[in-house]
């Protein structure tokens, strides 16, 4: 059974994939070190070890830690990369809430995400239960849409799927690194899921600010990214979305 992919997509871009919940994190290696964008699924950070090695790199060259948004399959590994690492840690203040647990239910349901393993599906129902990583992470910086980061990024706020999700988008390589705000689906965007998007109002007014981008790279927070012929996809999706095309249950 394979526990983590590592997918090189460009010189300097690697997805990190965990196949039991098709989950996506990202490296991205500069000359100052490894930028990660969201830090894998398991709460000790395996997911990242696993794809540092793999690049030859350790922990110590994680530069800066870039959060789209707090669920666990996104967020669950920070805490732990964060303290090994040392690496600033970024996010919007509205995630603040649940990225330092200050909303974790500590009842019947905290306790029963706690008996969820972090794998596949259950980690979904392990951070809709708990209301909450597992691991709390403070931010070093909140991120506010058009920011400037880390010699090449740029912050969007894409809330929608969540109130202060954040994509990236890394000019040098024209990466859209879109967290949850879209879905690609067979080399097509797609949408979220509905039962997972808290505003499909905000969520489709961020998915147009996505799609308005000039990308050649989509990375995704699940399944793969979409690394050849993006921009048709990103028009056929932007099309669809200005003639008021609807929101499949699933996406």
């Amino acid at each position: 059974m394979i526990d983590t992919q590592v997918i090189q997509l460009s010189e300097s871009v690697y997805c990190v994939r965990r196949p039991s919940y098709v989950t996506c994190s990202y490296m991205v290696v500069s000359a100052a070190g490894v930028i990660l964008v969201d830090a894998g699924m398991a709460s000790n950070g395996r997911d990242v070890h696993s794809g540092l090695g793999h690049i030859g790199r350790s922990v110590g060259s994680v530069r800066a830690i870039l959060l789209t948004h707090w669920h666990n399959d996104h967020a669950a590994g920070a805490s732990a990369i964060h303290e090994a690492s040392g690496a600033p840690v970024y996010y919007h203040a509205a995630e603040a809430p649940f990225l330092t647990r200050r909303t974790a239910n500590l009842g019947l349901r905290g306790w029963l995400s706690e008996l969820f393993p972090e794998y596949g599906i259950f980690v979904l129902f392990k951070g809709l239960l708990g209301e909450a990583p597992p691991r709390a992470i403070r931010a070093t910086n909140f991120v506010t849409d058009g920011q400037p980061l880390l010699d090449g990024f740029v912050v969007l706020e894409t809330p929608g799927h969540t109130a202060g999700h954040v994509s990236y988008y890394y000019e040098p390589e024209k990466a859209l690194f879109a967290g949850d705000a879209l879905a690609v689906v067979g080399d097509r965007i797609r949408f979220m899921a509905r039962p997972v998007t808290q505003n499909q109002e905000q969520a489709r007014a961020s998915m147009m600010k996505c799609l308005a981008l000039d990308v050649a790279m989509v990375c995704p927070g699940h399944r793969l990214p979409l690394t050849k012929d993006a921009r048709p996809r990103l028009n056929e999706m932007r099309r669809y979305l200005t003639e008021g095309g609807p929101w499949p249950l699933f996406g």
